[in-house]
């Protein structure tokens, strides 16, 4: 019996001292593993913490904010090259910054994230409403959702303003987002037709003033988007529409958008036609242009992508809107055509995947926008 239950006690040891042998390996193999992810892991060093954690993205002590990698609960928006982002995982999730401009998220009192050209939201579209919000600046500390549309943007707002709203719901019976909403100056001015009356936004009654017709209209996609700071300093004067992911069949809507407050602009730039959209015709897009009057001056900056071997559909979109710009401007008076393609391929080191300027060349971009006008005005005698 001793000699069996030596055997056995040897037999024990052995198993533990294995066992234990291979915790101690998997952890040191699941350590290495860990710091070779680490080491591996692209950052964008141009971020800090505090704007790596408005985008959802996993910050990385002594390196920077991960391209690729989103926090807990959170799932990758958009993998965009220099402006990657995460949104929020369920069904109440949505991403954590917005394509609105810094001047409007100035006006919202929101934090603008100059590096991924994007102002902060809040991901949680459940959660109403977020105090001492970290997407909020200044005084204005509690963030207010509202649906992060034209015109219904989320804002900031301060304590007082809180306060006031408060008793505001309270005596309509609505909710502190509805009356915010109904008395946003800031968004009334982006809802065209509308107006603030009695300290409330209400639609316009009758035609726009005299005095706001016309002016300079620039429409764009996310190519424009990217350097809309730049263009604004450029030219403080020009009415920027820019947006990421807008098609050429979104002009007419653009149009009226505009009209709505202006009425037809006096000069018109359009950069659209990098993405796609099927059922939409060469026929539709003249009957737009058709809806402005032949002394509008426009110019077309031609759209451009560049065949990366995947992207054939992409590409051959591109190319066919190009060619009905081409044609409408050999047709219709007071029209230029920018070669945006031609340059473009002639200085692919300053597009960051072919298609847009990368974070480095965004004025660049603006420049050659500019001097394009110039060129155009030049042209038409302007």
């Amino acid at each position: 019996m001793n000699a069996l239950r030596r055997a056995a006690a040897l037999l024990l040891a052995l198993l533990f001292l294995t066992v234990s042998l291979g915790v101690v390996g998997n952890a040191s193999a699941t350590g290495d593993s860990d710091a070779a992810a680490e080491k591996g892991v692209s950052v964008d060093r141009r971020l800090n913490q505090r704007e790596c954690n408005l985008t959802g993205r996993v910050w990385v002590p002594g390196k920077g904010c991960a391209r690729h990698r989103c926090v807990a609960g959170s799932i990758m928006f958009k993998e965009g090259h220099d402006a990657e982002l995460c949104r929020l995982a369920g069904r109440n999730g949505a991403e954590y910054a917005r394509p609105i401009n810094s001047r409007r998220c100035a006006d919202l009192n929101r934090i603008w994230i100059d590096e991924i050209n994007s102002c902060a939201s809040n991901p949680n579209r459940a959660r109403r409403t977020v105090e001492h919000s970290a997407r909020c600046k200044g005084a204005a500390s509690t963030y207010v959702n509202h649906s992060e549309e034209e015109g219904r943007y989320d804002e900031c707002l301060t304590p007082r303003r809180v306060a006031k709203l408060r008793q505001v719901a309270k005596r309509k019976k609505i909710s502190l987002n509805q009356a915010a909403l109904d008395r946003s100056r800031f968004n009334c001015s982006y809802r065209g037709g509308w107006v603030m009356k009695d300290g409330v936004c209400v639609e316009r009654p009758g035609p726009p003033p005299t005095a706001d017709l016309g002016g300079f209209y620039v429409v764009g996609d996310s190519v424009s988007w990217r350097a809309d700071d730049e263009l604004a300093r450029r030219e403080p004067g020009w009415e920027l529409d820019l947006r990421p992911g807008r098609r050429l069949d979104e002009l007419p809507g653009r149009l009226d958008w505009y009209r709505a407050d202006h009425g037809d602009p006096d000069q018109l730039i359009i950069q659209l036609g990098t993405n796609r959209r099927q059922g939409f015709n060469e026929a539709d897009f003249r009957a737009v242009m058709a809806s402005l009057p032949d002394s509008t001056p426009v110019l077309f900056v031609l759209p451009f992508r560049k065949f990366n071997g995947d992207n054939k559909g992409p590409v051959a979109a591109t190319k066919k809107y190009a060619s009905w710009m081409k044609r409408l401007a050999a047709d219709r008076p007071r029209t230029c055509l920018a070669d945006w393609p031609t340059y473009a391929e002639n200085h692919l080191s300053n597009l960051v995947d072919g298609e847009h300027p990368d974070a480095g060349h965004e004025d660049w971009y603006a420049r050659y926008v500019v001097k394009a006008w110039g060129r155009c005005a030049t042209q038409l005698g302007l």
